[in-house]
């Protein structure tokens, strides 16, 4: 005998029937790299969605920055120092995380025992060390603004973005409640830790209001241009704690990167990769193209992050001065990075060690040195008819047109200085390729003049 289905109807009105017995498919909980993303994004667009929530009185235009003490001048770059106190609603106006993940890649801060005490301190009304904040004309990249009263200024975080983050999810906390853990931006567990202190605060629109009148310190630079920032933001920084490498190279050739990614070659910022995010293998690591691009001016292949991160911390000049002719640079990498990567991924599709070969910071690096050899010692022409040649080759109907069998064994008879002998390898093999010594890329040949060891 056939049974009917049996339903029980929710108590909530319209609420469609479901079946005894069987429960409604849970959604599944965001993981620690979409909680990031989640909260970001929510920081991101916290002020317009505050001031759409009906904040707008707490949240007042930006007027330009009142200072409370007779600012001094810093003899190193020619700036000047001042104090600013102000509620806290036009702080998060003023500055952004957008364009500020120089110091450190954001992380789960409701998660980390130090983060976390922080807010709890702050929505206790806990008194805040004062961050630090630079005042840049808006109007063009890098150029000074001689006065805090003029009205094309950008702000930018110094030193306290953690806390700007901390200061942003509080209010986060006390306005959406446990609402932030629907949202997919905290655990529950997170959220079970900051219940208590947040209902201490009161109701949520009241609470929010006063946390957005809250005042907030900060000193402000000025009339400093964009080498003063990038002295301060990696001094503060790494005083504090150490930024990678990587990090430091993408701050301080900041300019150079946006120039790159304006000509169209795909970037990887690893100032905003989240945790656990890794790098997309269609793109390049910024900090990969500032080497790249001095290998290519210089054409030297020996160049190391630590080396040219000491070197560009001390050197004067402003930052696209020695980069030569920009344009040459753009050229070449966009050539490198948009034509010949993306073939050399195609020919090795099925092979990910070779597939990627080109955005290694090794094999990118050393290839580029020889492109900057080709065009310093002739031209562009000269360096366009090279690549061409490389082109040509990749497009034969040839499994192994960069003869990677032979380069893979090569790397095999390097057994000292593995580093500065590898990047001599790729330099020495495609420089002979280019200038006609030889009609395929000789790994083997090349690496026993390095190590004189006949393979």
């Amino acid at each position: 005998m056939a049974t009917k289905s049996v339903y029980v109807l929710d108590e909530l009105e319209g609420a469609k029937p479901v079946p005894r017995g069987r429960r409604p498919k849970a959604t599944k909980a965001p993981n620690r790299l979409e909680r990031c993303e989640n909260i970001r994004q929510r920081i991101l667009s916290l002020a317009t969605d505050l001031v759409e929530a009906g904040f707008g009185s707490v949240l007042v235009p930006q007027k330009p920055v009142k200072t409370i003490s007779n600012p001094v001048q810093d003899p190193k770059t020619g700036g000047w120092i001042a104090h600013v106190e102000e509620p806290l609603g036009t702080y998060i106006q003023r500055v952004s995380v957008a364009d500020n993940f120089s110091q450190r890649p954001p992380f789960d801060h409701v998660e980390d025992p130090i983060y976390r005490r922080l807010i709890r301190d702050f929505l206790q009304k806990a008194a805040m060390p004062e961050s630090k904040v630079a005042a840049l004309s808006s109007g063009k990249s890098g150029r000074r603004a001689e006065s805090l009263q003029v009205s094309d200024i950008s702000y930018s975080v110094i030193d306290g973005l953690q806390r700007l983050y901390c200061y942003c999810i509080a209010v986060l906390l006390v306005w959406l409640r446990d609402g932030a853990v629907n949202e997919g931006l905290i655990t529950r567990e997170a959220w079970d830790n900051f219940k208590e202190v947040v209902s201490n605060t009161g109701d949520a629109r009241t609470s929010t209001e006063e946390l957005l009148n809250r005042m907030t310190r900060y000193e402000i630079f000025y009339n400093i241009d964009l080498g003063g920032l990038l002295h301060y933001m990696v001094t503060f920084n790494t005083g504090q704690r150490r930024m990678s490498l990587d990090v430091q190279l993408e701050i301080m050739r900041k300019p150079l990167i946006d120039e790159l990614e304006s000509n169209g070659i795909p970037v990887w910022h690893d100032i905003q990769s989240m945790p656990g995010m890794k790098q997309s293998n269609d793109k390049f690591a910024a900090a990969d193209l500032v080497l790249a691009t001095q290998a290519f001016i210089t054409n030297n292949a020996q160049l190391t992050q630590s080396t040219e991160a000491e070197r560009f911390l001390n050197e004067n000049q402003a930052y696209l001065d020695n980069v030569g002719d920009i344009n040459d640079v753009a050229q070449t990498l966009k050539r490198i990075t948009t034509e010949v990567h993306p073939e050399i991924m195609q020919v090795y599709a099925n092979d990910p060690s070779r597939r990627y070969i080109l955005s290694g910071g090794t094999f990118l690096l050393s290839f580029s040195a020889a492109c900057g050899y080709v065009r310093n010692r002739g031209n562009m022409k000269m360096l366009d008819g090279a690549l061409d040649k490389l082109m040509t080759e990749l497009k034969k109907p040839d499994d192994d047109p960069l003869n990677l069998d032979d380069y893979f064994k090569a790397l095999s008879t390097i057994t000292s200085s593995r580093g500065k002998a590898t990047r001599r390898l790729v330099y020495d093999t495609f420089l002979r390729f280019f200038n006609g010594v030889s009609t395929e890329l000789e790994w083997l040949d090349t690496a026993t003049q390095i190590t004189g060891i006949p393979y």
